[in-house]
Formats: C-alpha cells, sequence, structure tokens
C-alpha cells in the first residue's frame, strides 16, 4: 500500500529533474501537487503525462509559495511532505516510513525530520542537514521570509535517519543562475530586516541560535567568510569529498560575498523597483482549463 502522504512541489523549468523526481515519488505516495510558476520548457508536459495534479500560479517568493500551498491545495490525505524538484526521496527513506506507518504513529507527533544529503557537480558530498519536512496535514507553518524558508511544527517531531538526495542543479550554468537570484533576494531581505526564519538567540531553540550565528556572520565582513567556509569544509565534512568538496565551500564562501556586494549596492542606490525572477513564459491553456486552477486561481482565468 502507498504511504498516506501528498507531496508538494514547486516547479520552474524543471524537465531535466523530473524524470528521477517522479520515479522517488509516484509509486509511493497516495497523492503529488506540482505548483508550476508558468516553465517555459516541457515541464507541464511531464506532468500532465504523470497524471499528477497541477496548478499554475506566478513566483513571489518560496515562503509565499509555501504558505500559500499549505492553506489552499486540497489536500486529502493526513500527511504532507514538501519536496523540492531538485530531491528524491531515498530507497531507504521509504522503507522507514513504510515500517514507521505500519506501526502506527502516535497522535502526538506531528513532525517527522530527514537528513538531507547534497549533491554537487554530480557527487553525493558528505554535506548533511536535518530539514523538517513531513507534517500532519494542517499542521505545518513555514516562516515568511525573503528567501532560505524554514518549515516547523508546535507539535511533537520524530527524527528518522532516511535521506533526502539533493541534486541542487544539473550543471554549474544552472547553479550559478540560481545563485543570481538568490543571493539578490538575500541582498534584499537583509536591508528589510526579512531574512530570519526566527527571531534570532544564542539560547533559543535549534532555529533561534541557527539565526543567531547567521546574523553574527553576516556582521563579520572579513572572517564571517572564513567562519562560512570552514563550516561547510570542516564543519559539514566537504574535506572528505575531495576536489569538488574543495570547491563547494569555496563558492558557498563566494556566495556570501555576492550576497554583501548586493547589499551594499542597493543601500548605496536603492532597491530596484523590479527585481530579477526566474525565467518564466505564460500560463498555460491546458492548465488554465482545468477545474482546479479555476477554483484555486480564478484571477488567472482570462475572461
Amino acid at each position: 500500500m502507498k504511504l498516506p502522504i501528498t507531496v508538494i512541489t514547486n516547479t520552474i523549468n524543471a524537465e531535466g529533474h523530473l524524470e528521477e523526481y517522479f520515479d522517488s515519488v509516484l509509486p509511493y505516495v497516495e497523492d503529488v501537487f506540482i505548483v508550476d510558476s508558468r516553465s517555459t520548457d516541457k515541464t507541464v508536459d511531464i506532468c500532465l503525462g504523470k497524471g499528477v495534479k497541477i496548478v499554475q500560479r506566478p513566483f513571489l517568493r518560496p515562503s509565499d509559495q509555501c504558505a500559500w500551498e499549505l492553506s489552499k491545495l486540497p489536500i486529502k490525505t493526513p500527511w504532507v511532505l514538501i519536496l523540492a524538484q531538485d530531491e528524491r526521496l531515498s530507497k531507504s527513506l521509504v522503507e522507514e516510513l513504510s515500517a514507521i506507518f505500519d506501526a502506527g504513529i502516535s497522535e502526538e507527533v506531528d513532525c517527522f525530520t530527514f537528513q538531507w544529503r547534497l549533491w554537487f557537480m554530480g557527487k553525493p558530498l558528505h554535506a548533511k542537514s536535518t530539514v523538517y519536512r513531513l507534517f500532519r496535514t494542517g499542521h505545518c507553518h513555514v516562516s515568511d521570509v525573503a528567501c532560505d524558508e524554514h518549515f516547523y511544527s508546535d507539535g511533537v517531531v520524530r527524527h528518522l535517519k532516511g535521506i533526502i538526495e539533493h541534486k541542487d542543479t544539473l550543471n554549474l550554468h544552472e547553479w550559478y543562475e540560481k545563485q543570481n537570484l538568490w543571493t539578490t533576494l538575500g541582498a534584499v531581505g537583509r536591508i528589510k530586516d526579512n531574512c530570519e526564519a526566527e527571531k534570532s538567540s544564542l539560547f533559543g531553540t535549534w532555529l533561534q541560535r541557527k539565526m543567531f550565528m547567521k546574523r553574527l556572520v553576516n556582521r563579520l565582513p572579513v572572517f564571517g567568510k572564513l567562519i562560512k567556509f570552514l563550516h561547510y569544509y570542516v564543519g559539514f565534512g566537504a574535506w572528505r569529498d575531495g576536489y569538488e568538496g574543495w570547491q563547494w565551500a569555496r563558492l558557498r564562501m563566494w556566495v556570501q560575498s555576492v550576497v554583501d556586494l548586493k547589499e551594499r549596492e542597493f543601500r548605496k542606490h536603492g532597491i530596484p523597483k523590479v527585481l530579477p525572477k526566474a525565467r518564466h513564459g505564460d500560463f498555460d491553456p491546458r492548465i488554465l482549463a482545468t477545474e482546479l486552477q479555476q477554483k484555486l486561481l480564478p484571477e488567472t482565468i482570462i475572461q
């Protein structure tokens, strides 16, 4: 039997990711919702071919998109899983979840965490972190920030050993395009004081402590970048991954520098009135004709 889970995924020009993505979710979960940001490639064709539920909604920022999905999508399963287009469920995680659901889950548990493993230049790194992604339906909250949104629950959290494989980008060209967009959002978030998922505190929750360290590093123009590099290279174990690990940690430090530069530029000359967005096209008429699109997003239907 399939897991009583609905997977929600945002897509934008995801055709290169979707074959592996669907292979990792469709055989194992009850339902999948795709919220597409008007892709220009074959993303819509692939999703329609798979028979999954899909709507198109203009993209503002990640937290806005996720908050809309959690409040508006007609989710019928007792559990909901947030998964990115470049993330995959590992077979070991599926087996672990199957065993847990078969055994029964306490009503007090509202959230499950997984291990999240990064891939870079086609190679799985030792870089792992804990992510909150599987929630009892109606019990998931998302931080309202410019970028780097976090999901959380007020209920009991259960930690699992299973892995979500994060195959970040198909190639370095795509990686640099992604960082260009995200660093702009990050710089704007700093200026508007909207880049922390939770109030920072050294002695607070894990997320508050994380935000405290993020704010501290951002305020150290030189040593902050060195701390960032050591955090990824040593703390995440990228030193064990040879050339790819070194380059990934070095580029993470470079990303920090780009955010600093863009913040400086915006403070001096002002934030652009129109911020850059991922490349997108028009609404797909096949989706506009669906009952789901017309019900959830009637403002997108041209009369």
